[in-house]
């Protein structure tokens, strides 16, 4: 267990020497906004099967040393289902651990599944069963049991075989740019800086809200998330959705009316309540030209649009089954109505800006797609085989 300075220190020098380095965290998040940092264990490549590090982030005032490693350009990273680590990193560092690879995205391009498991994707790809008695404990108890130790580096060391896999698979596969194009989120650094002003769309309970109330949202939800973040408290701790829902509809509030809302508890009042009303009162005073309207459809439904969405949709299974990969990897539902809508218009005009006419998905299937829609293409039962087939339309 790596504890003290000294210890990170010299743990840091052999970690040094290593362009890969295999990462994971542990953390919990139950009780506040931003995780709570528990341990972070790194392997490297080494004798039997690799050498792991445990970090304890508790008990070493300093990481800086440790972000630097992370941060250097000049080391792969690689993570399984990296948001959250990535996420913890940036909040300590400020920073990205670029370039980095996530096992559990390069999977999903491969046919393993959406979102699969590590213990599954540990098991498909080496036949270990990884030990889960460690699965939901409490990473910040110390001393940390054995089995707590054991289970955290487990984590990283077969991680190492698992990436080994999944690379090899990619570069024979011919899927390497596909996981570069998935992974732009993840080291985009807006992901992890949510914009305040328009979290208030995605509000449980906003759908029902008129463009006046909408305005009224904007404000308190904003003043929510930064007060969540100063606080460090979840945000649904300190106001439920529901009820910031709720102050948007009213037409006058006071301290008295604000405590009469299911949710908001006076203790919350009296320590918050004169805020709350400054953010409502800015709502309430928002011009109506200001006020937020819900965009409309880019490509509202088209005459045909269900029966060509469905043509879409069969050739998306057949390509799908092709690559041996999940049909939503390659195109969500709202992708296909928004292409089979626009397929619709007698002067279409640029098709919509979708996913699927993007990147690697627009060379695989966007493209033929936009070709049926013209009416090059078709799908026909081969007779011999009794499969479906995709046809050229032969020219009258």
């Amino acid at each position: 267990m790596i504890d003290t300075p000294q210890r990170l220190r010299r743990a840091l020098t052999l970690l040094g020497g290593a362009d890969e380095l295999f990462v994971d965290t542990e953390f919990h998040r139950e009780q506040t906004y931003w995780p709570q940092f528990a341990l972070m264990q790194i392997a490297v490549r080494g004798a039997e099967g690799g050498r792991c590090f445990l970090i304890d982030p508790l008990a070493i005032d300093d990481l800086g040393p440790l972000w630097r490693l992370l941060l250097d350009p000049g080391r792969r990273k690689i993570f399984h289902a990296a948001r959250q680590d990535v996420e913890i990193i940036h909040h300590a560092s400020g920073g990205l651990p670029l370039p980095l690879f996530d096992t559990q995205v390069a999977a999903a391009l491969l046919g393993y599944g959406q979102q699969v498991g590590f213990g599954t994707l540990v098991q498909q790809l080496t036949g270990v069963t990884l030990a889960k008695e460690a699965t939901f404990t409490d990473w910040l108890a110390r001393p940390l049991s054995a089995a707590q130790r054991r289970y955290a580096a487990d984590d990283v060391l077969h991680l190492i075989p698992v990436y080994d896999h999944l690379r090899a698979q990619l570069q024979a596969r011919g899927r390497s740019d596909w996981l570069d194009d998935e992974q732009r989120q993840l080291t985009d650094p807006r992901a992890y800086q949510p914009d305040v002003e328009t979290l208030f769309w995605r509000t449980k309970g906003s759908k029902s809200l008129k463009p006046k109330q909408l305005a009224v949202l904007r404000p308190l939800v904003a003043w929510r998330e930064q007060t969540a973040q100063a606080r460090d408290l979840p945000r649904k701790r300190l106001i439920p959705d529901e009820s910031l829902v709720e102050l948007a509809r009213q037409e006058e509030l006071d301290l008295e009316r604000l405590a009469a809302i299911r949710g908001i508890s006076r203790g919350l009042v009296k320590r918050f309540g004169a805020e709350l009303l400054a953010a409502w009162r800015r709502g309430i005073a928002t011009p109506p030209e200001e006020w937020p309207r819900r965009r409309r459809a880019a490509t509202p439904a088209t005459p045909g649009s269900a029966p060509r969405a469905d043509l879409l949709d069969a050739l998306l299974q057949l390509k799908a089954a092709e690559l041996e990969i999940a049909p939503a990897i390659l195109a969500s539902k709202s992708d296909l109505a928004a292409l089979a809508s626009w397929g619709g218009r007698k002067q279409p005009g640029p098709p919509p800006d979708i996913p699927l006419l993007r990147g690697w998905r627009r060379r695989l299937i966007g493209e033929t797609m936009l070709e049926m829609l013209a009416g090059r293409l078709m799908i026909r039962i081969d007779p011999e085989r009794r499969l479906p087939v995709i046809l050229p339309v032969a020219p009258h």
